[in-house]
């Protein structure tokens, strides 16, 4: 682990450090494959910035959730200075910053006139980009750490996450779903893709009081998202035959 790094003598968060390096990888995948989706440097870097604004608070928020859960029967918790200490503490939930993101980034889209499937198809790149290294962050500052080997080392199921991320979006940037098969919505694939690996690796995980009842929290959240990918895919075949 390294927390902090210092440069030019002053402290700076790795998690944060990263999360900077993953957007940037990000940004970087989204004007690269701009053109296969139709999108203009403008309509890019104005959605990256409202998904990325609207990714910060949904992750903060998602996370102040899970502290409720956690503390909420604690005295004195319930009042505006805790849960205002509570959300400006620590990372973030990723998949409040998933459905914060979209959130914003589709209220932009429709004030701006932009394709919603272009816009989602380039967002299946750009969410693999960020989570590739964004998810390194979290091996660095020591958090979502696995379970405990022989060795008494922790697993590094952070490590594993993001490699499973890069290798996932080497394998779309390889296989061009977009020239393959346009109509295919690409955000549920992505949706799905993460979802089932991030389930499975969720068992590799060390950090307690993240569940309810026999799954955590995350692993709820993935498969609320899975049904609603598949319900997309299949609308989305629906509507193709009806064409």
């Amino acid at each position: 682990m390294l927390p902090i790094i210092h440069l030019d003598g002053n402290p700076f968060p790795m998690y944060g450090l990263m999360a900077i390096a993953g957007g940037v990888f990000a940004g970087v995948v989204a004007l690269v494959k701009r053109r296969a989706f139709s999108l203009r440097v403008r309509d890019v870097l104005l959605l990256f910035t409202f998904a990325t604004i609207g990714a910060m608070v949904g992750a903060r928020l998602f996370g102040v959730i899970g502290h409720m859960f956690k503390h909420g029967g604690e005295p004195g918790f319930w009042t505006a200075e805790s849960l205002l200490r509570a959300f400006n503490s620590g990372g973030g939930v990723f998949y409040g910053g998933l459905l914060g993101g979209i959130g914003l980034a589709v209220a932009w889209a429709k004030i701006g006139h932009i394709d919603l499937k272009s816009m989602f198809d380039a967002a299946a790149y750009v969410g693999l980009a960020f989570q590739s290294i964004g998810r390194l962050g979290c091996y660095f500052a020591g958090c979502c750490y696995g379970i405990v080997l022989a060795s008494g080392a922790h697993f590094p199921v952070q490590l594993l996450e993001a490699g499973f991320c890069f290798a996932a979006l080497l394998a779309f940037l390889i296989v061009r779903p977009e020239r393959r098969w346009p109509k295919l919505p690409l955000f549920p694939v992505y949706i799905i893709t993460y979802a089932v690996g991030r389930f499975i690796l969720e068992f590799l995980r060390g950090d307690a009081n993240r569940g309810v009842w026999i799954l955590s929290t995350s692993q709820w959240i993935g498969l609320a998202l899975i049904a609603l990918a598949v319900v997309w895919l299949r609308k989305s075949k629906h509507c193709a035959r009806e064409d």
